[in-house]
């Protein structure tokens, strides 16, 4: 049996399956979470529910633990198969550990005994849905410092205040801002991203306020600039301590008053658009030396989100290279199955530099590359990049893998490292570009023949096809 309602979803809302064998159940819950605004299927038991998900996207399950034809914990792995990103919450009037620590290795968000309280389901469920939507926005981790920026975002992404995200390179400043819209009263307006550091003081004018026909050389037509594309939207400013003290003023003055004029034009224009800015600089210690005014500052730092380094939440390094093993399984057709005991071990030394972006990187290049089932220490590049010390990747492999995993070569029976030395990853992405095209060659331009000499996917084979431009 399977019923159900459709709404105009919001933020606040998602599609919910719940399974119990009790019909006085299903109902009640029906009602309760339909009132609330959300999306709800009803299943009389656990192959009933399996059907249904197999049929339509599911946001969050809400089932109890025993039930006649399979349990809860085995509709929800079932779930979890079909898919990853579901949240569960599980229902039970018997107690059981052994149940609970299953359900909840398995993703649960949460594990209710019955009766409970009404309110507290209704609570748990609005936390559910928001830690899923964040998940898929890449804001991985079960850090403390991860779960303080959840939190934040999710007190912030109600209100129109201006927001400044703060934190290094490559820990996804962007990304928590996409989150903070697509949990606010905007959600369903435009987001426009905007880096200031990309443009010329000129161009990031126009792009920022658009401009009238003739109010430049190259000005042919008038053209709207982003603040208009964002109306009743968001509007995110990346790198804003790279504007010029000239555009400092201009937006001052549009944080102050909501108004703008296009460049080359007269008539002034109104804005309903919020405003989230970003930086990996300090703002504060720029103020004191006068790189960036202080008025601007307090229009923009409002309310502040600082993103921790990847160093600083270890914890997470594992559960964000898992996640970009699955994202890049899907991506490129592979079914590698996770990380091999050596690579974790690395990942978890290694210092990471370039924060999760870096990570990212590795493991993309890892998967496409890899040729087991699970990622190997050999697949992952962990090097600072150009130009840069280098040692690191040496001592983490070191530290990392026991001598009996190490390349053959390490120990000294092969090609040696000249006493110049060289690039290692240049190095190695000249050897990969090499193998690709004796592959291309001796399959006699057989792209398919070509990656299974190589051990790779089709998917994989192309990938680096077009990275090394070999067609």
């Amino acid at each position: 049996m399977a019923t159900g309602t459709t709404k105009e979803t919001n933020t606040a809302t998602g599609t919910i399956l719940v399974v119990d064998d009790e019909r006085s159940m299903r109902e009640m819950l029906f009602i309760m979470l339909t009132k609330e605004g959300h999306d709800v299927v009803v299943a009389d038991c656990g192959k009933a529910a399996v059907d249904i998900l197999r049929r339509r996207p599911v946001d969050l399950l809400i089932s109890d633990i025993r039930m006649p034809d399979m349990s809860g914990v085995d509709v929800l792995r079932e779930a979890k198969a079909i898919r990853q990103d579901i949240v569960g919450i599980m229902m039970t009037a018997f107690k059981s550990s052994e149940s609970a620590v299953e359900a909840l290795r398995l993703g649960a968000k949460d594990y209710l005994d019955k009766p409970f309280d009404n309110d507290l389901l209704k609570q748990k469920v609005r936390e559910a849905l928001e830690q899923r939507r964040l998940h898929l926005y890449e804001i991985v981790g079960d850090s403390r410092q991860i779960e303080e920026v959840r939190k934040r975002i999710t007190r912030v992404a109600p209100t129109n205040s201006t927001i400044l995200i703060t934190g290094e390179s490559g820990t996804g400043k962007e990304l928590v801002a996409r989150a903070i819209h697509s949990q606010s009263k905007r959600a369903a307006r435009r987001f426009v991203p905007l880096n200031c550091g990309a443009l010329p003081e000129t161009l990031l004018e126009s792009e920022l306020f658009g401009h009238e026909k003739g109010a430049f050389t190259s000005a042919d037509a008038s053209k709207k600039g982003l603040v208009e594309a964002a109306d009743r939207g968001t509007i995110f400013l990346d790198e804003i301590g790279e504007m010029s003290q000239m555009m400092q003023v201009k937006l001052l003055r549009f944080l102050q008053e909501r108004k703008y004029r296009r460049v080359g034009g007269t008539e002034e224009k109104d804005a309903d658009v919020r405003v989230i800015a970003a930086t990996n600089q300090d703002l504060a210690k720029m103020v004191e030396s006068n790189d960036f005014r202080r008025d601007l500052f307090y229009r923009v730092n409002v309310i502040n989100i600082d993103v921790p380094p990847l160093r600083e939440r270890k914890e997470d390094i594992l559960l964000l290279a898992k996640h970009f093993v699955e994202k890049f399984n899907r991506q490129m057709g592979t079914a590698l199955k996770g990380l091999s005991t050596n690579a974790e071990r690395a990942l978890k030394i290694f210092p990471w530099p370039g924060n999760v972006r870096e990570l990212e990187n590795v493991i993309e290049r890892a998967v496409a590359l890899e040729v087991e089932d699970t990622v190997q220490l050999e697949r992952l590049d962990l090097s600072h990049g150009p130009g840069q010390d280098r040692r690191a990747a040496q001592y983490v492999v070191t530290d990392a893998a026991p001598a009996s995993v190490a390349p053959e070569r390490a120990s000294g029976g092969g090609d040696r490292l000249p006493e110049s030395g060289f690039v290692l990853e240049q190095h190695v992405q000249s050897i990969e570009r090499e193998y690709l095209a004796q592959a291309l060659q001796q399959a006699g331009g057989v792209k398919v023949r070509a990656a299974g000499l190589l051990g790779m996917s089709f998917r994989s084979f192309r990938y680096y096809l077009k990275k090394y431009h070999l067609g």
